[in-house]
């Protein structure tokens, strides 16, 4: 192959843009997502004040990175799969206690993250009210690759990135139509500065900022026309204009191994 011959991607493996992050973080940017999984559950009472005051995130597994294209397994004993549309900053410079200044001069860019949720273990996990567990713990999708602080000028705004996105499982559409990635009620830079609230972040963190309203099964799972959870055999795309698409097939997973003490 010369330099100038387009590569035959058969002859390559896509990995995740950030392989190894030094740690992963998942954090709550849109409160309407809130909303629309509790409706979802039948909860209608106005969020708590506490949502307000700072942004709620949980630490994620890095082991379980996925690369842009590679397949997903669904979690061992899950039957309600479920896929969630976010975009993460990757850290360029690290520091601790930022302000929100510092905290956008230290993001080095964007990159498109997918969130794989086993939605009933989930449920069964929340009931302990010690975090999110297994229910979080089998795959992030990353990629396909980072969009620069610099080239993202242009589509930054004070609540989000000025883009298009779109989640569609088998070509159907789940996201509204007109979905973009804005109406952050925590912005980029105040979440990554509260991450570094009293510990230090590093080149290399990765910090997702939230689940676009829309952006995943579990905000339709109580219309009446819900298509039901991920199974085998679907195909997931999601588009995030120049940040590139997470385009994954779903696979059977296996049975639960007997982990218990005999």
């Amino acid at each position: 192959m010369t330099d100038t011959e387009p590569a035959d991607l058969t002859d390559w493996r896509l990995l995740a843009p950030v392989p190894t992050p030094a740690s992963l973080r998942d954090c709550v940017g849109f409160f309407q997502h809130i909303r629309n999984t509790r409706r979802s559950r039948g909860e209608v009472a106005p969020l708590l004040p506490v949502w307000h005051e700072r942004p709620g995130f949980y630490f994620a597994n890095p082991n379980s990175l996925r690369s842009a294209t590679d397949d997903i397994a669904i979690p061992a004993g899950s039957g309600a799969f479920d896929f969630e549309l976010e975009i993460a900053a990757v850290i360029g410079r690290g520091g601790s206690d930022l302000t929100a200044t510092e905290a956008a001069d230290a993001i080095a860019g964007y990159v498109l993250f997918c969130d794989w949720s086993a939605r009933d273990i989930q449920a069964q996990e929340r009931t302990m009210q010690i975090g999110l567990g297994k229910g979080k713990d089998a795959a992030i999708s990353l990629g396909p690759w980072i969009l620069s602080a610099s080239d993202a000028a242009s589509i930054r705004l004070p609540d989000g990135l000025d883009i298009a996105v779109s989640a569609k499982v088998n070509g159907e559409l789940v996201t509204d139509e007109n979905a973009r990635y804005t109406g952050m009620d925590w912005t980029f830079e105040e979440i990554v500065a509260y991450a570094s609230l009293g510990a230090e972040l590093v080149a290399g963190d990765v910090i997702a900022v939230g689940t676009v309203p829309t952006g995943c099964l579990l905000e339709r799972s109580a219309d009446a026309d819900f298509r039901g959870w991920l199974t085998g055999g679907d195909d997931v795309r999601l588009s995030a204009g120049p940040l590139g698409d997470i385009t994954s097939r779903i696979v059977t997973g296996t049975a639960p191994t007997d982990w218990r003490r005999a």
